[in-house]
């Protein structure tokens, strides 16, 4: 039988529409099928580019501690040049060895001072008398105003002996500050805050009565007045 036929034409022509009908649902098939070229892969992704060397030295754990290293110099040498530079202004203050944060009902932390005048301030001297221990700061709006309070009871009473105590202050700062009140009771510069940190003054101005026996009887905060400070002192005394 001859291709020339009717039938094989019908059939040549069938394929081309079913060849044409894919190519047109999908036209990358038709025309890779078409050209004889195969499918064209996705385009890889690009490479990520390698950190640089500063950044690997920086997220290392040997930069953080090379860090922390070079902060905790750096704080501590700010502390010995504070040090250096206050240290010559302030009284010499030394504790009793075994000393303890003070407490009401047992005895006072014994320690050995230099008042802002040149004088040997020992707690344990002061047996037999009402110790009044003030601890404040030249700065502090309170503790100046109560000043004149503190000069009269030292004043008119012999029976107690007010320290004052300014915590974290030179000698030079309370010589001021004394001088231009015209004070004359005992003042100690606590420059390294060594009696502040032993009898807790976390507050200012802050009062503790030592009674003739060397036993802690009364913490306050706050500043006082005349009659209020004379009402705690007899207290203490008994009377």
């Amino acid at each position: 039988m001859s291709d020339d036929s009717p039938d094989a034409a019908s059939a040549e022509d069938s394929s081309a529409d079913v060849a044409s009908a894919d190519a047109d649902e999908n036209p990358a098939w038709g025309t890779a099928e078409a050209s004889g070229d195969p499918l064209s892969p996705e385009p890889a992704p690009e490479p990520t580019p390698e950190p640089s060397r500063w950044r690997k030295v920086r997220s290392s754990p040997l930069w953080t501690v090379g860090v922390l290293a070079v902060t905790a110099l750096v704080v501590l040498a700010g502390v010995w040049l504070v040090g250096v530079v206050r240290g010559d202004e302030g009284g010499a203050v030394e504790l009793a060895a075994g000393a303890r944060p003070v407490k009401v009902g047992q005895p006072a932390p014994e320690f050995s001072a230099t008042s802002v005048d040149g004088q040997t301030v020992r707690l344990r001297d002061l047996r037999g008398r009402t110790v009044w221990l003030v601890f404040g700061a030249t700065w502090c709006p309170q503790c100046r105003g109560e000043a004149a309070t503190l000069q009269t009871v030292d004043t008119t009473r012999d029976d107690v002996v007010v320290i004052a105590v300014y915590v974290s202050e030179t000698t030079s700062e309370v010589n001021a500050f004394v001088a231009g009140k015209g004070l004359d009771y005992v003042h100690i510069a606590d420059v390294d805050s060594t009696l502040g940190s032993v009898y807790r003054a976390d507050g200012l101005p802050r009062h503790v009565l030592v009674d003739a026996e060397g036993i802690v009887r009364r913490i306050d905060i706050g500043a006082v007045d005349l009659g209020t400070a004379d009402a705690r002192l007899d207290e203490v005394a008994g009377r």
